[in-house]
């Protein structure tokens, strides 16, 4: 399901997150941030947003005071920054259902921001929404991307369904060093499946590991069908040590962007999981 519509479902059920890092180039993940605050404050009776009512008006022409962006003054989004978003996040909203922060090119913020949303995540507002836009998820700290879903525009949720992918995941996080190098070969000669799928199925596996590690709460896991394998690998690592495989996957996806070679790119992930 693309993301637009995977929003407007959650929102007429009522199942919207308190927390979405958008994946996607500069304008491109702010308009679907956008599309968010409309959805979550839309006054219309039927689909929502509906574009036209005066709440959605106010905030495509960022003039509503429940939505509010934070951006990178200088080169960094620093911690006074995300300090003034705590302060707004908590408080009731002035007119709409929801408050809705949006953190444009979330990938700028210092190390220290982050640790300080990190608070706000852990215990989020019942009124409150945090958008998180970025180009480049690897920017953000593993404990982030564990708190948030994460969208693409072109493909919503992005929870690729194929057995090969997963096999491809069991055998490199088992250290089976054949089995892996031979579920690679199959993955990159496969014309229908993307490389660039599957490390983004290692990343949301990766993020349930991390959540069942933090906060033992299977009902927060993205991959529902997954629960079993989750709870077994899970028990064999620390949060360090998947918030490592995550940087590692997060830096082959970012190196498969930049037409590095997909069989290569697999086989340095390998040995970069293998040495955790």
């Amino acid at each position: 399901m693309e993301a637009y519509g995977f929003i407007e479902k959650a929102v007429m059920q009522g199942r919207v997150s308190h927390a979405y890092i958008i994946n996607a180039a500069q304008q491109q993940a702010k308009d679907l941030a956008l599309f968010l605050a409309k959805g979550v404050n839309c006054t219309a009776e039927d689909r929502k947003p509906c574009g036209r009512c005066s709440s959605c008006r106010r905030i495509e022409a960022s003039n509503h005071p429940d939505v509010t962006i934070t951006r990178a003054g200088g080169a960094s989004i620093g911690i006074d920054d995300i300090r003034q978003l705590q302060k707004e996040i908590f408080i009731k909203p002035y007119e709409g259902k929801k408050r809705v922060s949006i953190i444009l090119q979330g990938e700028k913020m210092t190390v220290q921001a982050q640790n300080s949303l990190l608070k706000v995540l852990e215990d989020p507002p019942g009124d409150g929404i945090i958008a998180i836009t970025t180009a480049n998820p690897a920017g953000l700290l593993p404990t982030i991307l564990s708190r948030c879903q994460v969208l693409k525009p072109e493909t919503g949720q992005n929870i690729p369904d194929h057995h090969l992918y997963h096999e491809t995941m069991v055998s490199m996080m088992e250290e089976d060093f054949t089995r892996a190098s031979a579920a690679i070969d199959l993955l990159v000669r496969d014309t229908d499946r993307s490389v660039e799928d599957f490390l983004d199925y290692m990343l949301l596996q990766l993020r349930d590991l991390l959540v069942l590690k933090l906060a033992q709460k299977e009902d927060l896991l993205y991959i529902k069908d997954n629960g079993e394998f989750a709870r077994r690998t899970a028990e064999r690592f620390t949060p360090a040590e998947l918030g490592r495989m995550i940087e590692a996957v997060s830096r082959a996806r970012e190196n498969l962007r930049q037409n590095a070679n997909a069989q290569l790119t697999l086989e340095v992930l390998l040995l970069d999981i293998q040495e955790v």
